[in-house]
């Protein structure tokens, strides 16, 4: 029974008195004459009265709660302000949460849907992404609370919500609150600062990421690794060397593979760090034979699979041998 038909049940026992018990507080008999029924009915009154009030406080608990139901997830979408990159559901963490969706039969902890206007039966989540994409994916229900927002209130629950469970990067919270200021949901960062109640100085640092330059996000192995301690370290060197970071940060994009670690990726484009070595193909009648990486004093050559047989690779040796003694 809904908690809808529950309290409808309950306000009809508690306003009708019982047939075979009459109120304690009626006259015992039968009153024929005009006081005695007046009695009766003030008595009645009262008592009604009073369970009137008893079921007011009762409903009270439900004011204003929301109740979760079952949503087709194809028929929700994600939040224009959702900035969570691909690649963070494609993580072992995600992984993990869909195994848990998948044998709890549907997701326990309900995400949080708003209705879309002019759009009935279809809902734009307000939290719970990553919920919603396990249940979309493993094809079951997916239990929301549904609740009418307003667009401010929409990013705030959002952002709270995201911050609370570490879920989304510096870089991408950074990519929120810049496209908050620049549609103007928030008149400034003071007043994004206050709405939120977050440091006006971890906003400013995460808005310094997410208005790094392409070239500099893509020289890390993922933008998700950017941190917040690093947003002034690179802001300043790209005003002090623009055209010397950038170079660096495309030279480091373009590495086929062996990218640097982030820290090691953050060193190279402040210039504290060396530079990534240049690489060359060797190619043989138009096909790429061999590749030679020269990093500072080192040297690497990798030669692509067949390329050198025994006898070959003898003569290699020889060669190396012969070259390092002159």
């Amino acid at each position: 029974m809904s908690i809808k038909d529950r309290l409808a049940k309950k306000t009809a026992d508690l306003l009708v008195p019982p047939a075979k018990a009459p109120s304690a507080t009626a006259p015992a008999g039968p009153l024929k004459t005009g006081p005695g029924q007046m009695l009766m009915v003030n008595a009645l009154m009262k008592e009604n009265n009073e369970r009137l009030a008893e079921l007011e406080e009762r409903l009270k608990q439900y004011d204003g709660a929301t109740v979760a139901r079952l949503l087709d997830p194809a028929k929700v979408v994600r939040s224009k302000w959702a900035n969570r990159l691909e690649e963070g559901f494609g993580t072992p963490e995600f992984e993990a949460l869909k195994e848990e969706i998948k044998s709890a039969g549907g997701n326990v902890q309900p995400i949080k849907v708003r209705p879309r206007a002019g759009e009935a039966g279809t809902y734009e989540i307000v939290f719970g992404h990553r919920r919603h994409r396990a249940c979309l994916e493993l094809g079951l229900p997916v239990l929301a609370l549904v609740e009418e927002l307003s667009e401010q209130d929409l990013f705030k629950e959002m952002d709270r919500e995201n911050r609370a469970r570490l879920d989304l990067s510096p870089w991408e919270q950074g990519l929120m609150y810049r496209r908050a200021l620049g549609e103007g949901l928030f008149a400034s960062l003071g007043e994004l600062a206050a709405e939120l109640g977050v440091d006006k100085g971890n906003i400013s640092k995460a808005l310094k990421l997410a208005d790094l330059p392409k070239e500099v996000v893509a020289a890390f192995p993922s933008a998700r690794e950017l941190q917040y301690r690093w947003a002034k370290l690179l802001s300043d060197a790209i005003q002090n060397d623009p055209e010397g970071v950038i170079e660096r940060a495309r030279e480091l994009a373009s590495m086929p593979e062996g990218k640097p670690t982030s820290k090691e990726v953050l060193e190279i484009l402040l210039g504290i760090g060396a530079a990534p070595g240049k690489i060359e193909q060797l190619t043989v009648g138009g096909k790429a034979m061999a590749e030679i990486h020269a990093d500072g004093g080192r040297v690497k050559v990798k030669f692509a699979r067949g390329a050198l047989s025994e006898g070959k690779l003898e003569k290699l040796r020889l060669l190396l041998a012969e070259l390092l003694q002159s």
